[in-house]
């Protein structure tokens, strides 16, 4: 009897490993970037993006390029169809209820370490997904459990991010 409790455990820590493996397979990561956001200072965005929003239109909780060459399924987010556009939405992120935020520019990489965008927001994570068939998907960033941005993460750890800022 204890021999088959024992195989079944391992039979079913087995199934949940191989499971997580293959669902990581799938996702990406945003990774802060400082020189993201000389981009938006210096006005000089990259062509080979298509450039997203999610929030309210004059609100933005995120903005997103992605390359052009990637299919991006954009659900939750609206297109921008400019660059003037673009520096207009950044602009507007950091117009927060909260007073002035830090900008987070980062670049946004497949499961492969490929990047296939760029990030502002004032958030720093995002859920990011390369589907099987090959379709970028970014979740939004905002959670309305949060009171505030940062409150997800402690001072510390809001510290330890804060040099990669500019």
């Amino acid at each position: 009897m204890q021999k088959k409790n024992l195989a079944l455990i391992i039979i079913i820590m087995l199934a949940g490993m191989v499971s997580i493996m293959a669902c990581n397979d799938l996702y990406g990561k945003i990774k802060i970037n400082p020189d993201i956001n000389k981009l938006y200072k210096d006005q000089s965005g990259l062509p080979d993006y298509n450039y997203f929003y999610t929030g309210r239109p004059n609100l933005p909780d995120a903005v997103i390029g992605i390359d052009k060459k990637y299919q991006f399924n954009a659900r939750l987010w609206g297109k921008i169809e400019s660059l003037k556009e673009v520096y207009k939405k950044i602009g507007d992120l950091n117009s927060t209820p909260y007073g002035n935020s830090d900008l987070i520019g980062g670049d946004i990489f497949d499961k492969n370490d490929i990047k296939i965008g760029i990030w502002f927001s004032y958030y720093n994570h995002a859920v990011v997904k390369k589907t099987p068939e090959g379709t970028i998907e970014v979740y939004t960033p905002y959670n309305p459990n949060h009171d505030r941005p940062y409150s997800f993460i402690n001072d510390r750890t809001v510290n330890d991010i804060s040099f990669m800022r500019s």
